[in-house]
C-alpha cells in the first residue's frame, strides 16, 4: 500500500503496566488514496522496532510501500521516494 507520511510521533519504549511485557516503537501518520474516500485517507501506522523487521530512516513527506499479512500484521515497510528533507527534527532513525 503506498502512503506519504505526513507525520512521526517519539519513539516510545517501556512494560506494558497489565502485561509485563515490553514495547518499542513509534508511530507514523500518513495519507493514502482510497476509492471509498473523497480526497485522502489518514492511516497510523506503528513501527515496532521489537520486530523482525528492519526500518529504514523516514522522514516526513517520504512516499512508503507498507505490506500487511491476512491477519494485519506489518511484513514489509519500504522507503518508494525521499521527500528531500534533510532537518533533524523532521527525521526518524529507527535502528539507532
Amino acid at each position: 500500500m503506498r502512503m506519504q507520511i505526513v507525520g512521526i510521533s517519539q519513539r516510545r519504549a517501556g512494560t506494558a503496566k497489565n502485561s509485563g511485557k515490553p514495547y518499542d516503537g513509534t508511530t507514523i501518520f500518513c495519507i493514502r488514496k482510497a476509492n471509498e474516500v473523497v480526497g485522502q485517507k489518514t492511516e497510523e501506522i506503528f513501527m515496532n522496532h521489537l520486530s523482525l523487521i528492519s526500518f529504514p530512516e523516514v522522514s516526513v513527506g517520504d512516499i512508503i510501500n507498507v505490506g500487511f499479512d491476512r491477519n494485519g500484521f506489518m511484513e514489509e515497510f519500504d522507503v518508494i521516494e525521499r521527500s528531500g528533507k534533510t532537518s533533524q527534527n523532521q527525521q526518524l532513525k529507527v535502528n539507532s
